[in-house]
């Protein structure tokens, strides 16, 4: 009776209609409630307004326990600027305006030279003088931007001392990096533009060190490094604001320096070094957090296999690895000397969800203070009494509650869940884990099954990758599809699959470094045998296995159908890598050595090279002025394409960058739509 009665309620349930999709207008998760501020105990948290739904505000009384106050509809106030905002806003061709510390001063950059302006009487004072097309103080090439500074600081390269008695800058040369030249078709005569791109094996920028006062003067050069071919990681101003704590990197990317630099005088002096047998990544993740005391640091480093946290005293004496173990700490939330405490979180007890955890400065004392099987985004307070979690998995929409500092669960504060969540049937979503072929490493998946599956049907499948080196893309989270391209497909008969491998970040640094010196092989590898396990447990159709990504995805997606053709007889690649002598230096030569140490590894991972593998159907999607991957990787792979007499799908994108916008976004989604159901599900 109980079986009848769940399979009649099941029934009862309702799917989105056309129009619903199109309009997404039926939505069964309310907007969750984001932590806005701390006051001492009282915690104000606000979702704001958006279609069909008010803004919400919540106010909680850590202390008691209890919601105080929870108003909705009203706008939020914003605060009447400071006087010196809108004259920021006003200095002429400056780019990347930072504030002093001490709210005295503007730094920014201006034709690729650094400049201040005291804000007590406006004098501007210019602090280089030799900026060029090649030559940049203060502002980051392409290359250095994207791949060791981060997008996030839109090609800055200078940094305020705690005391806003300096600024720190990095001078780069680019004069001996390849330009590279993007046109495009626009008006009459076109469009041409050039730019500083060094690809595997070429020159790199040449970048140096400097120090200065905000009201100009003599520079310090740091001395270390200078005249080599190198990288120089994000700086760190120790918290004195007497010395500069600058990372070093050989080019072969294996051999990792930690310089402490003299503001006065520029003269180094080495605290750490490393040695990896494959690459150190220097990247814009924080690698060093200075104890709030100014008596030591933790270092970040993967030198075990995995990502982990290292405390040191200020001469860079190692004193001891802090809880260690084979997982992956992600962030460090606060260090707390009074308790003696570190609080951080990591995937570390249940595969791909995140927790949160505190551990001894000692090394010792490791406590989860998360709990459930969930993934959890925390929020610490100010004073390290409380957290808020946002909590959820594949199965359950976001859940907000407040606990102690020891883990204790104090209050309730939101479910997203709404009075639709029951009404409208849900396509079931499954997050596991497989083990690899070989034993050794952990496969994540993430599987979107079709609505109302039959039994003995077999079903066409759309594979989601990215596969680039330590990427997680499968999380044991909520991810909100109802409305949107997953539910059509669900309703439609598509199995929907997002997959890692052995590389991800789930398998830490031992994983990625099975990639070393041959990308693609272990990815083709995994997903492969992950195809294999769909057809023998979750009804795939092996005739109809479509791979797509957008980047490194899209080179995995073109080398899938190339090298893999056997396996993967669908694919949409956009932006695509096909051969890594066309990439960028910094990333390519982590993972595969220069080209002239490793030609064998480049010619099996390149794409072009298995062009006459191709068999099934591809689709191919670039930006013409796509100044990360360019369009050159897509035009050559066709070219050897239509030498070998192969079918294949293209679509250019005008005047558009690395990820489509606006209409060309919706253009490629449509096309990429069309695909599917001409392809897989045989539809309209």
């Amino acid at each position: 009776m109980f079986l009848l009665a769940g399979i009649s309620l099941a029934a009862q349930k309702k799917q989105l209609t056309d129009e619903e999709l199109r309009n997404h207008s039926v939505r069964i998760t309310s907007p969750v409630l984001h932590v806005k501020e701390w006051r001492g105990n009282m915690v104000t948290l606000h979702s704001a307004a958006s279609p069909g739904w008010d803004s919400r505000t919540v106010v909680v009384d850590a202390a008691e326990g209890k919601i105080i106050s929870d108003t909705k509809g009203l706008e939020e106030r914003a605060s009447s600027p400071a006087g010196r905002e809108p004259f920021i806003a006003t200095i002429e061709g400056a780019v990347n305006p930072v504030l002093s510390p001490d709210s005295a001063y503007v730094a920014f950059t201006r034709r690729n030279d650094l400049y201040t302006v005291r804000l007590a009487d406006r004098k501007e004072t210019r602090l280089t003088f030799d900026g060029s097309d090649s030559l940049l103080n203060g502002y980051a090439s392409w290359v250095y931007m994207e791949e060791i500074l981060g997008r996030a600081g839109g090609y800055r390269a200078f940094w305020w001392s705690p005391d806003s008695r300096r600024l720190a800058f990095f001078r780069t040369d680019d004069s001996r990096v390849p330009l590279f030249t993007i046109t495009d078709s626009p008006g009459k005569n076109g469009y041409v533009e050039t730019m500083r791109y060094p690809k595997a094996g070429d020159a790199l920028p040449q970048v140096k060190a400097g120090m200065v006062s905000p009201d100009g003067g003599e520079i310090t050069w740091a001395l270390v490094g200078n005249g080599t071919e190198h990288y120089l990681g994000l700086p760190y101003w120790r918290p004195d604001g007497q010395a500069l704590w600058l990372q070093w990197l050989n080019r072969d990317q294996n051999h990792y320096k930690l310089w402490e630099i003299a503001a006065a005088t520029g003269v180094a002096k080495e605290l750490y070094e490393e040695r990896q047998n494959t690459w150190i990544s220097l990247d814009d993740e924080p690698r060093i957090r200075f104890l709030p005391s100014g008596k030591g640091f933790i270092l970040t480093s993967d030198k075990s296999g995995w990502r982990q946290l290292y405390l040191h005293d200020m001469n860079g004496r190692l004193l001891h690895r802090i809880a260690a173990g084979s997982y992956t700490v992600t962030e460090i939330l606060a260090v707390d000397e009074k308790t003696k405490d570190v609080y951080f979180t990591a995937y570390k007890d249940q595969p791909g969800a995140l927790d949160f955890y505190k551990a001894g400065l000692d090394g010792k004392r490791l406590q989860r203070l998360s709990s459930g099987n969930y993934s959890h985004r925390i929020t610490l307070s100010p004073d390290n009494r409380y957290f808020i979690t946002t909590c959820s998995n594949v199965e359950t929409p976001p859940q907000v509650a407040l606990y102690n500092a020891n883990g204790k669960f104090i209050c309730f504060i939101q479910d997203t869940k709404n009075e639709n969540f029951d009404l409208y049937e849900r396509p079931e979503t499954r997050f596991l884990t497989l083990r690899s072929d070989d034993g050794r490493f952990l496969i994540p998946l993430r599987i979107t099954y079709p609505l109302r599956r039959e039994t003995g049907k077999t079903y066409p499948v759309k594979l989601n990758v990215y596969g680039g080196p330590g990427v997680m893309q499968v999380r044991n989270e909520w991810s909100d599809a109802f409305g949107d391209d997953a539910y059509r497909y669900a309703r439609d008969g598509l199995l929907q699959v997002t997959l890692d491998h052995r590389g991800s970040g789930h398998n830490g640094k031992t994983g990625q470094e099975e990639m070393f010196r041959r990308l693609g092989y272990w990815e083709i590898a995994d997903y492969s045998q992950a195809v294999r396990w769909l057809a023998e447990n979750a009804q795939a159709d092996t005739a109809k296995i479509m791979i797509t990504g957008f980047s490194y995805g899209g080179y995995i997606t073109c080398y899938a159908l190339t090298y893999g053709a056997d396996v993967f007889t669908h694919g949409v690649a956009g932006g695509s890598v096909t051969d890594w002598q066309l990439y960028d230096a910094i990333y390519t030569e982590r993972y595969m050595d220069a080209p002239a140490a490793n030609p064998e590894g480049y010619a099996a991972a390149s794409a072009i090279a298995h062009a006459a593998g191709l068999k099934g159907k591809l689709l191919l999607t670039h930006g013409l002025r796509d100044e990360n991957v360019h369009a050159q990787n897509t035009f050559q792979l066709i070219s050897a394409l239509e030498d070998l007499g192969k079918d294949f799908e293209l679509t250019l994108y005008p005047e558009s960058r690395h990820g489509y916008r606006n209409a060309k976004r919706e253009h490629s989604r449509n096309r990429e739509r069309k695909f599917i159901y001409t392809h897989l599900l045989g539809k309209e």
